[in-house]
């Protein structure tokens, strides 16, 4: 596996039990899931939490975010409780949750441990963490940074939370 290139074709089994641990017949459940998450799968992670709902207006789906990391990258699942049941995002959606099911927990965090944000191997803050005018790019001033009132080609812009606490969320509140 690449730093910079992930294969949406590497799967990665997760079994319930190893088939050598437990003395039985019964083979084991197992879920194939994706090695890794490329862009567009994260991407599409992050609209199953975000999505536009009635009147267009953006809905946030904040306790979907372990659904939405099953959704996108469970691939498919075998086993004497799947026979039946084929791997589709209907059912997916239809899994027990992680805190009922200790083999669906042990899924979710495999997706998790896939996926985690690596460390940078100089030892530095991650290169966006200064790319903005407010963290000191070079079209930037330190007294723009620092002044809650933004002068503007629109007019004066005002800090979210100076809006927030005079009770105008945008300028379209004027």
């Amino acid at each position: 596996m690449s730093r910079f290139h992930v294969d949406p074709s590497e799967k990665v089994d997760v079994y319930e039990f190893e088939p050598d641990s437990v003395i039985s017949d019964t083979p084991p459940n197992v879920i194939t899931i994706r090695a890794r998450m490329d862009v567009a799968t994260a991407g599409r992670v992050s609209s199953e939490l975000m999505q536009l709902g009635e009147g267009n207006k953006i809905e946030a789906h904040l306790g979907s975010h372990v659904g939405a990391l099953l959704l996108h990258n469970i691939l498919s699942w075998r086993g004497p409780d799947f026979d039946d049941l084929p791997c589709t995002p209907a059912n997916i959606r239809s899994l027990p949750s992680p805190e009922s099911d200790p083999f669906i927990e042990k899924v979710a965090n495999e997706i998790g441990r896939r996926n985690t944000k690596m460390e940078s191997p100089n030892g530095r803050s991650p290169a966006t963490a200064s790319i903005s005018a407010r963290n000191g790019a070079a079209d930037s001033t330190a007294s723009a940074a620092r002044d809650p009132h933004l002068p503007s080609a629109n007019g004066t812009l005002r800090s979210p939370l100076l809006s927030a606490a005079i009770g105008r969320q945008s300028r379209s509140d004027d």
